[in-house]
């Protein structure tokens, strides 16, 4: 679980189901939140950039969410923006051109997804009615067929 946090890019987040997801327990959700939790160098291994499933930053075992707000502004991921996204219930951003969604943060620039992909989702369903597919870097959950 720990390792799968390192594949998370500078300036992206992922949330806590996305890592039991792609460990191939996607039930294990609070197992993830738990070993994040228990991160023995939260430094070295980025638990500051896995967010909870509704998009809000959650907590961070190095000093709280202030502290995690601070790490994810260092790296350029605009938690402000994510927040307001999260508000208003967005999860994915969707390129119509493209044919894909993604996680706000994918590619580290959520103020440049935010202006170019201009199909805000709230969920995996919106983005299949919209003909769209997972994004192949940042890897969001596809709806089963």
């Amino acid at each position: 679980m720990l390792l799968k946090a390192l594949e998370i890019p500078d300036g992206e987040v992922r949330p806590y189901g996305w890592i039991a997801r792609e460990i191939g327990h996607p039930d294990a959700v609070r197992a993830v939140g738990t070993a994040l939790a228990k991160n023995p160098v939260p430094l070295l291994i980025p638990c500051h950039r896995v967010v909870r499933s509704d998009g809000t930053l959650g907590r961070y075992s190095m000093g709280g969410s202030r502290a995690k707000r601070t790490l994810l502004s260092l790296e350029g991921a605009h938690p402000e923006t994510m927040e307001r996204l999260a508000s208003r219930g967005i999860r994915y951003l969707g390129n119509p051109e493209a044919g894909h969604y993604c996680y706000p943060t994918c590619g580290g620039d959520i103020e440049r997804m935010v202006q170019n992909y201009k199909l805000p989702l709230h969920d995996e369903r919106e983005a299949r009615r919209a003909g769209l597919k997972p994004c192949g870097s940042c890897r969001p959950p596809a709806l089963a067929a």
